[in-house]
């Protein structure tokens, strides 16, 4: 995590979130929610209607890469993205389309612009391995001073 970067930072906030592992969707506060639904949009096709099957497997992509910290799957991912208003379905449920930024509700839309150039996959890697190497490096301090106190 940055230091200099301001708590209020959409990716800030994020990079709390995506460091954890099996979180649930309905466990997070709404603001959270929306972060991590986000997240999600930023990584799907933008400007094109995909299929049932289409959209399935972005998703599933999805949860392989940049919302790896999600417990859930991809069908019911579909349905938070649908029902939170960012990802739309036709009315028989053939043709889903990532919601534009410049239609959404004041407060979806600073998130999506503030993740709409994001590569979602790779930044989400950065921080988990970032992560990763700051709690080795504590547990080989704790481990040497446990050492050099025996």
């Amino acid at each position: 995590m940055s230091p200099a970067r301001d708590a209020a930072d959409p990716l800030h906030a994020l990079e709390v979130l995506v460091v954890k592992d099996g979180v649930g969707l309905g466990g997070l506060p709404a603001a959270q929610q929306s972060l991590a639904l986000a997240l999600v949009w930023a990584g799907l096709p933008a400007d094109a209607a995909v299929s049932e099957r289409e959209v399935n497997d972005a998703l599933k992509a999805q949860l392989a890469g940049a919302a790896v910290f999600l417990d859930t799957d991809h069908v019911e991912l579909r349905r938070w993205l649908v029902d939170a208003g960012w990802l739309q379905r036709d009315g028989y449920g053939r043709a889903y389309r990532r919601v534009a930024a410049a239609t959404m509700a004041p407060d979806q839309r600073a998130l999506a612009d503030g993740l709409a150039d994001l590569h979602t996959d790779a930044w989400v890697a950065e921080v988990r391995a970032a992560h990763r190497a700051r709690r080795e490096a504590r547990r080989r301090d704790w481990l040497a001073a446990k050492e050099a106190a025996a």
